[in-house]
């Protein structure tokens, strides 16, 4: 049961990023995954891979994004006396995250897809003809600030592609010893609105992306007045509850019945039943996948056949299909082109090809595409800094930074106004797979900026990593 619990806690903390990581309980126990990296190849680094082209006038492409890796105009100069972790030759940077093991975590392929961005960035020269060295920190799912202090200690210039269940340990002492980082994600308020961070799909506590509760309000107009909402019985469960509750009722959602469960409960018989007696039309779950099976199957078995099942990006997992017929129609959100659209999608190509040719055990996640979106974030800013290589000036650069899409990974957000991506896309069980339902074009998200609505609850926001 201990196992079980602290499995659930990682998933769980996946909730408050909107990242879900695509890794079932059994493939992220023994490092595992999903995606197949084989079905993308080609080489790495100056050999131009499956998802580069050299058009442009500014040389190779990743996607729609210049590659910011090359030997640069001029061999690299001096860099500013005294600053920490950057030569003439060499950049050194920091990736923290949960390691796979014996319990599963669902950061899973984070550190292999910042590895691959390295040696696919130093395959073309490095940044600015500067290598990148690599430095993979273990933060063991509770030991956040033991990682962080390691980070702050091993000479580092920044972190890079980060991504922690327990982020808010350290968040304060990354900010305090003068660390920049660009993460993959972030699953708390302390880190997520953290004075030295920038991030390729920002997490504020105080916005809401309502584009799935807009999409259900004009194509169920109904069934969103008859909403039911549930939640596992913890923090991060809760709060994202909380904020799912107050966006979409901003929207136009009446929610009929809402209910906070156990955090692993033998059934929902009961709470299938109340909903049957409410006449629930609409079904909203925030809890782990295993809780989700098990929850669809009661639907199912008593009959309540709401309208709508909607679920959250954790929940693009192949275990969800584990559910059989009671997961047909369910709709998952998406912030990241799914695997099912490689071969419409350069930018997901070159990732792929890219963590192909690391060879990893453990397969491609979503996770790490956002990783590898950091790193394309971190390279770009760098890139643009020359011989400038100062911390402040690196953050700076990226906070100068308000349009980003990872080359055409995902939505475009702000990060340097810490500002998400008010979009949207969709995919559907259909015939026991992941179907994609809305944009029906592949590899495309419904982007808008009213989407991003402002939130009035207190959801953490004075918890944030300040500096000085």
């Amino acid at each position: 049961m201990k196992i079980r619990c602290l499995a659930l806690l990682c998933a769980l903390a996946v909730v408050a990023t909107a990242c879900g990581s695509r890794l079932s309980d059994e493939e992220l126990a023994t490092g595992g995954g999903t995606a197949s990296a084989s079905a993308a190849p080609g080489g790495t680094g100056g050999e131009q891979g499956a998802g580069i082209t050299n058009e442009g006038d500014e040389g190779p492409m990743v996607g729609t994004l210049p590659v910011p890796c090359g030997e640069g105009e001029a061999p690299p100069g001096a860099v500013p006396a005294g600053e920490t972790g950057v030569s003439q030759d060499e950049i050194k940077i920091a990736v923290i995250s949960d390691r796979a093991g014996q319990i599963k975590v669902p950061t899973a392929g984070i550190e292999e897809s910042v590895q691959a961005f390295v040696d696919w960035c130093n395959g073309y020269g490095g940044i600015n003809g500067r290598k990148l060295a690599l430095t993979k920190i273990d933060s063991k799912l509770f030991s956040h600030l033991e990682a962080t202090q390691e980070a702050c200690n091993a000479g580092v210039w920044a972190i890079v592609g980060s991504g922690s269940v327990s982020d808010n340990q350290g968040a304060q002492a990354m900010v305090d010893c003068g660390l920049v980082e660009v993460p993959a994600y972030t699953a708390t308020t302390a880190k997520a609105d953290s004075d030295r961070l920038v991030q390729p799909l920002p997490n504020p506590s105080a916005t809401f992306n309502s584009a799935p509760a807009v999409y259900q309000v004009d194509n169920h107009p109904e069934a969103v007045k008859k909403a039911a909402l549930l939640w596992g019985g913890i923090d991060t469960a809760r709060s994202q509850a909380e904020r799912i509750k107050e966006a979409y009722e901003k929207v136009g959602f009446t929610f009929v019945y809402e209910k906070e469960t156990e955090v692993i409960q033998e059934n929902y018989i009961a709470e299938a039943k109340a909903m049957k007696d409410k006449g629930v039309q609409y079904v909203n779950f925030v809890n782990s996948t295993a809780e989700a099976v098990k929850l669809l199957k009661d639907i199912e078995t008593q009959k309540v056949d709401p309208e709508v099942i909607e679920l959250g990006q954790q929940y693009y997992d192949p275990q969800l299909l584990d559910a059989g017929s009671a997961a047909e129609g369910v709709v998952v959100q998406l912030n990241t082109v799914p695997f099912e659209d490689a071969d419409e999608s350069p930018a997901l190509q070159a990732y792929l090809d890219a963590y192909d040719q690391l060879g990893a055990k453990i397969e491609p996640t979503s996770l790490g595409v956002q990783a590898w979106s950091a790193g394309l974030l971190f390279a770009t800013a760098v890139k643009s800094l020359g011989d400038d290589l100062s911390r402040d000036s690196l953050l700076a650069a990226l906070k100068d930074v308000h349009e980003w899409d990872g080359g055409g990974l995902h939505g475009t957000s702000d990060p340097g106004a810490n500002k998400g991506a008010p979009c949207l896309a969709f995919t559907q069980v259909v015939d026991g797979a992941f179907a994609r339902l809305y944009p029906e074009e592949p590899a495309t998200f419904d982007c808008n900026a009213d989407y991003a609505i402002p939130l009035e609850g207190d959801y953490g926001e004075g918890a944030k990593a300040k500096g000085n």
